[in-house]
């Protein structure tokens, strides 16, 4: 939320020194404020708002979670088609660090553009090809990230049968393959697969993202059917960045997980 704030000035280009004296704010207050060092109050947080112009709709939403803010978490409710972007894409873009271990799929970031649209045509949500086109767009800019100008470093962690699931048919999937083992080769993305052949390990609880930040508190995000839940609460990071930690342990290295995706993609030829 604080970041989301801070955004929102730099957006709507205030100074922040004028953002302060128009609302009878210290510098020091607008700054805490904007890093996360205080609390987040609802008449503050409105001032704010109305100061930048935030669309009414948006407004209610993020005041909505101050004012229920009992403790840092909070939850999006989809409408059961598309699930919203734009907390996710905004803390992508602040995140020095990123790790993501995935189950079902290849992890998102990772995804090519045909393996996205056979991922839509078969989720069952009856999408239009308007809604396709722009949930592909989206994601397809997110991928961005990987070349970015900054530091972020990223991290992957995938089941292997997620890499044998043919979604899409042979040809999407080899192709996806291929694209894994080229989006590795980047200085600051790192990919490892869990074998088909572990037992029962950590992940088994499901999939998670862990965003590392450098102004402010890590972040979960978890998703579930029609839900998405960022988690802020020092018990949930640590949990997440503990079940990481002992996935990339029993995953392959990243040099064997490159050679069994070439594995993988060979026999689909």
């Amino acid at each position: 939320m604080s970041s989301e704030l801070r955004e929102l000035r730099l957006r709507s280009g205030l100074p922040a020194e004028e953002v302060a004296g128009a609302l009878g704010f210290s510098m020091s207050k607008l700054s805490r404020i904007e890093n996360g060092q205080r609390g987040l109050y609802a008449d503050d947080v409105a001032a704010l708002l109305g100061l930048y112009r935030v669309p009414a709709e948006r407004r209610d939403e993020l005041l909505r979670i101050v004012r229920t803010a009992s403790s840092p978490n909070w939850w999006q409710v989809q409408d059961g088609r598309l699930p919203v972007l734009d907390d996710l894409i905004r803390f992508e873009k602040e995140a020095v660090a990123f790790r993501n271990y995935e189950t079902m799929v290849v992890p998102g970031l990772l995804q090519t553009s045909e393996y996205t649209v056979a991922m839509c045509e078969g989720s069952g949500r009856d999408l239009t090809p308007a809604e396709v086109d722009k949930f592909v767009a989206d994601r397809m800019a997110r991928q961005r990230r990987l070349d970015g100008a900054n530091a972020t470093q990223f991290e992957f962690l995938v089941e292997q049968s997620a890499l044998e699931r043919l979604v899409g048919g042979p040809g999407v999937m080899y192709r996806q393959l291929k694209q894994l083992n080229l989006a590795s080769s980047r200085d600051n993305v790192t990919l490892q697969v869990l074998p088909s052949t572990l037992g029962a390990h950590p992940g088994l609880d499901g999939p998670v993202v862990l965003m590392e930040f450098k102004n402010h508190e890590d972040l979960v995000l978890l998703e579930n059917r029609g839900c998405t839940s960022y988690l802020e609460d020092v018990q949930h990071v640590v949990a997440a960045r503990e079940a990481i930690r002992q996935l990339r342990e029993l995953a392959l290295t990243p040099e064997d997980s490159g050679q069994l995706i070439t594995s993988l993609a060979d026999r689909l030829t």
